[in-house]
């Protein structure tokens, strides 16, 4: 064992530094990890960890990687997808690491540049405030002001207030209009980047993580010199680089970047003053990209069947096979704009105006490049498709995304002697994982996985419903509801309910609500009158209340204590292949000789049922039971799938009539 290791090994043993503060007690399995995380630091391989609940995998990956960054010199890049892991980091297990330590470990939250104000644009936007913006924006622009003199960060989040989008986007930071040369350090978002450089732990998402990734193009380095990350929720990685990966252009982004220039209906903008025709091509360019998008939308639509239209409640996604969907688009007109401006950027007295003017022309180069590639479709590596909403003038959105993301994290993360270290409370599917490694292109990595801290057998009961009629059954829907109360009455309340579907969310909340109000009990929805993060404080705080949920609240739902005792699963979560990408990561699978079930449908649906069911017993205190409401756990062969990958815990099938079989997991 080498120094860096047995260092590391000693801050977690039964009589090390951590276990002995007040609120910490020796665990195992994150001594195991910590140690495990040390040596792959130290020998530069890629580590695959999955962590349970209650194991301690923040502080068991921070320590390693804080004492390996200071002593390389390099920096630990911790790369989350929720915001909460982030601020807990920040604000709980960083200021601990630093105490086991015995010195200070210098951390900064990164975002992305949008989320910053630079006082470079607040300034030109306060000069120009009636052309740009008009005078209801003055106000508004004080405040921000205002508040530039306070604050420390000059983070969005921080401002107090929810400005106007159109006033936030004329005083963020933007490429063009915002770069070191031109703001030094008194704009946030260049101080932010260069305490970032100068930090030896940067916290950040990991949408933000590729993006900064896929600019370095392909460097020694991933983001700073001589760093190293580690990602926490590593079940996401696959979901964020994808859409990281991919491209977009919708018809709200162009439009918005053409009114920067001019806006026809308030007449102001960027190009308000100016002569030579500027305004005319803007309102000529906008028709012509609204007709380019209403087009698309008719293409979208008669791709589909008319019952595929009628089922569709919400935005559909009908996927583009062949190239050359249109033979006119607004590419002309967007090139001769954008030409015209660069002309304009060259003659300008205006340094203002300039470097506003390169921000949108950038824009424009873009929007350009994206229509030749979205409409050719020169990459064959990825799927292509088109997303809109039924109403007109609505949402519009062209879109594409790499087929099989494995190769590109391959390229992009596993470097050689560059360690990547992965963890997450959900990555096996059965007893390895493997799936995950061929998600991320990753075969041969060092993995390890963790035993639960948690007493299942002690703490959690999974209740089937062995009578339930199968989801596509008439029948179905009739019967859910009917179930659903007599969970809900089993434990008072004190229940999550998730679902795969928004009607039959919807269905069923109005099945039972009157039942729920005579049982004293809130019924919580979502999607109806609050946002996510209102229901669940609502949730934690009226305790013996329902929530209804669906596809964000299978994960990154954290309500230890006596509010939630009951997690109820409506449906086993297979995807429905109806997303142009799913359909084409499948036709891969089948092309290639796999089979598309077994290789695809059922491991993500074996992972999402466990990210459900993990949202129950979040503490060595809780207890409390799983319901799950789908009998083809029972009757199907792919079951036995579903119940390796089950905590082991007593077991109750669930009639019917109310009878009960009870189970132990030998007899499983």
């Amino acid at each position: 064992m080498s120094r860096f290791v047995e260092t590391v090994d000693s801050l977690f043993t039964e009589t090390g530094p951590l276990p002995s503060l007040p609120q910490f007690e020796y665990r195992p399995q994150q001594h195991q990890m910590a140690v495990e995380i040390a040596r792959g630091l130290e020998q530069g391989d890629h580590c695959i960890l999955e962590a349970p609940t209650g194991v301690g995998k923040s502080l068991a990956y921070l320590l390693p990687a804080a004492l390996f960054a200071m002593e390389s010199g390099g920096t630990a890049i911790i790369t989350t997808h929720t915001k909460n892991l982030q601020e807990q980091l920040i604000h709980n297990d960083i200021p601990i690491a630093q105490t086991i330590l015995g010195r200070p470990c210098d951390a900064v939250l990164l975002k992305g540049r949008r989320n910053y104000l630079c006082t470079t644009r607040l300034k030109n936007a306060m000069t120009s405030v009636d052309s740009l913006l008009g005078a209801h924006a003055a106000t508004e622009l004080q405040r921000i002001h205002h508040w530039s003199r306070e604050t420390a960060d000059g983070d969005l989040e921080h401002l107090g207030f929810s400005p106007d989008p159109l006033v936030w986007d004329a005083v963020c930071s933007v490429p063009g209009s915002c770069s070191s040369a031109v703001c030094g350090r008194a704009c946030f978002y260049q101080r932010a980047h260069h305490s970032a450089r100068r930090s030896p732990l940067v916290i950040m998402n990991h949408a933000l993580f590729f993006t900064l990734v896929s600019r370095k193009g392909g460097s020694e380095d991933f983001i700073f010199p001589d760093d190293f990350v580690i990602f926490d929720e590593a079940h996401t990685i696959q979901a964020v680089a994808t859409a990281g990966l991919g491209k977009t252009l919708s018809r709200h982004q162009l439009l918005s970047t053409l009114r920067r220039l001019y806006n026809s209906r308030t007449r102001r903008g960027l190009l308000v003053h100016q002569k030579g025709g500027y305004k005319t091509l803007c309102s000529r360019t906008e028709r012509d990209v609204n007709r380019f998008f209403e087009s698309l939308r008719e293409a979208g639509r008669g791709l589909l069947s008319p019952a595929d239209i009628q089922r569709a409640s919400g935005t559909l996604q009908v996927r583009v096979r062949d190239p050359y969907l249109f033979q006119s688009t607004p590419r002309d007109q967007l090139g001769e704009l954008e030409s015209r401006l660069h002309d304009l950027e060259e003659r300008c007295g205006d340094f203002v105006l300039q470097q506003e003017l390169v921000t949108v022309r950038l824009a424009l180069q873009e929007a350009v490049a994206l229509i030749d590639d979205l409409l050719v479709r020169t990459d064959t590596s990825h799927t292509y498709w088109i997303e809109f909403s039924n109403r007109r003038h609505s949402h519009i959105a062209m879109r594409s995304s790499p087929t099989d993301i494995s190769e590109d994290l391959r390229g992009q993360l596993l470097r050689e002697k560059k360690p990547v270290i992965m963890t997450s409370a959900t990555l096996a599917v059965g007893t390895d994982l493997r799936y995950f490694e061929r998600q991320i292109g990753s075969p041969g990595s060092r993995s390890l996985i963790l035993d639960s801290p948690f007493d299942f057998m002690r703490q959690l009961t999974i209740v089937i419903a062995r009578d339930m009629p199968e989801p596509e059954s008439r029948e179905y829907l009739q019967e859910l509801p009917v179930w659903i109360l007599k969970c809900i009455e089993r434990t008072g309340g004190r229940s999550l309910v998730l679902f795969t579907n928004a009607s039959h969310m919807q269905s069923a909340a109005s099945r039972v609500a009157s039942e729920m109000t005579a049982l004293g009990l809130q019924l919580l929805v979502q999607g109806v009158e609050r946002q996510r993060h209102e229901l669940l404080e609502e949730f934690r705080r009226d305790i013996p209340s329902v929530l209804f949920g669906l596809d964000s609240f299978w994960s990154g739902v954290d309500v230890p204590g006596e509010a939630l005792q009951q997690v109820i699963i409506t449906r086993l979560p297979f995807s429905v292949p109806t997303h142009p990408l799913v359909q084409a990561r499948l036709e891969r699978i089948s092309g290639e000789g796999g089979n598309a079930f077994l290789d695809y449908i059922l491991p993500e649906a074996i992972l999402r049922l466990r990210q459900g069911i993990g949202r129950l017993i979040r503490s060595r205190t809780d207890h409390g039971i799983v319901s799950i409401l789908d009998s083809r756990i029972l009757q199907k062969p792919y079951g036995r799938a579903f119940f390796s990958s089950l905590p082991r815990c007593p077991l109750e099938l669930w009639s019917a009539t109310g009878g009960m079989e009870e189970i132990t997991p030998e007899e499983w």
